[in-house]
């Protein structure tokens, strides 16, 4: 098979009545992302993947064949993550070589499988350890080679970076990557994590609730997201209410409660007189500290309109500063900035002026005026 062969290919799958049917596909030697916030819709998603639970509708596809019906024990689906954890009384390597053993693997060929997962996944010198005795990193790499031993068409890793440490996040987060490319793996990653789909996820599907709302690459997602709640949930854009004064070649100039003027590429849909969702990423708006009054305006209609703010927090982050605002209207809006000298001498309480290109923001439709 083509290592860019379709592997995995979910249609309208359906978790319950009237659930929203979701729809995608993985390659094998890839790995897709599936973001959610909520662990609970990330679990709904896995047991139905690896047979778990029964689907409402829909239907599920592995290189072709149809796996709905399948039981879990029957499925190229697997699954790995902290809900299903080792068998304590157990060594590390009777864990690894249960599923093989319950599937009547001969004793020669549980041994030899077992000791190729070992050394894949650095588990070398534990073979004889409890399962009490290890990290969480070992656990989770052990949990990992659980299922690996079968040689799954797909796996399944539902949330497994949780609660690790920094250093064992980078780490795993490699190894998952090193187990794509090496082995060709068709890997779906159910992730509450930005950061674990951004690093990890050739394709990323973010979720809300138990719709999934786009699809794409990581910049599909950043610059073209395609509603607010992909704008603020995965890019973590500001979301201000504002209404819609006019459209002209795609600008939609607006004004914030209050009379401020913003401006925002128009959505489909979004219509003159009318409330919208605006979308600014923190890290495109521009801010400027004037040293004199009077700024609050520009004078120059083809420039983007000014607004005054107050800062009320600045927060070193270490690769960036993030500063929180507060507008003449009481809402707040957050910006990123680089690091640099003019912005310690910097204190909550000053007078600044916030500004961003009509390109850099986006004024979708107002949910809430929506039938």
């Amino acid at each position: 098979m083509s290592p860019f062969s379709l592997r995995l290919v979910v249609n309208a799958l359906r978790a319950f009545s009237g659930a929203p049917a979701l729809s995608f596909s993985a390659t094998a030697g890839s790995c897709l992302a599936i973001v959610n916030d909520r662990a609970e819709c990330l679990s709904v998603v896995a047991d139905m993947l690896v047979g778990q639970t029964s689907v409402h509708a829909g239907r599920i596809e592995v290189d072709g064949t149809d796996i709905t019906a399948l039981p879990a024990g029957r499925r190229p689906c697997v699954l790995a993550g902290w809900r299903d954890p080792l068998f304590t009384h157990m060594s590390v390597q009777a864990n690894l070589a249960f599923a093989l053993r319950a599937r009547g693997a001969g004793t020669q060929a549980v041994a030899a499988r077992v000791r190729a997962v070992l050394a894949l996944l650095g588990l070398d010198g534990l073979e004889n350890a409890s399962p009490l005795s290890l990290t969480r990193e070992q656990a989770l790499r052990v949990m990992i080679g659980r299922v690996l031993v079968l040689d799954p068409a797909v796996l399944v890793l539902e949330d497994p970076f949780t609660s690790l440490p920094p250093v064992s996040r980078v780490a795993m987060r490699r190894l998952v990557g090193r187990l794509v490319q090496a082995r060709g793996l068709c890997v779906v990653l159910l992730t509450r994590e930005r950061e674990d789909a951004l690093l990890l996820g050739d394709t990323i599907a973010y979720m809300s609730g138990m719709e999934i709302v786009q699809t794409g690459t990581a910049l599909d997602l950043f610059d073209r997201p395609a509603c607010d709640r992909v704008a603020t949930g995965f890019g973590h854009a500001n979301s201000l209410t504002v209404r819609v004064a006019s459209i002209d070649d795609d600008v939609a100039r607006a004004h914030l409660p209050g009379g401020l003027p913003v401006e925002a590429m128009a959505a489909p849909d979004v219509a003159a007189d009318q409330l919208a969702t605006l979308c600014i990423r923190p890290d495109r708006i521009a801010v400027i500290f004037p040293t004199r009054p009077g700024m609050a305006v520009s004078a120059d209609p083809d420039e983007p309109p000014l607004l005054e703010a107050t800062l009320t927090d600045l927060r070193q982050m270490g690769d960036h500063v993030l500063l929180r605002f507060r507008l003449a209207n009481g809402e707040e809006l957050l910006a990123r900035r680089p690091p640099a000298p003019g912005l310690q001498r910097v204190k909550p309480g000053q007078t600044a002026m916030l500004a961003w290109q009509p390109a850099q923001a986006i004024a979708f439709p107002f949910r809430g005026e929506m039938g």
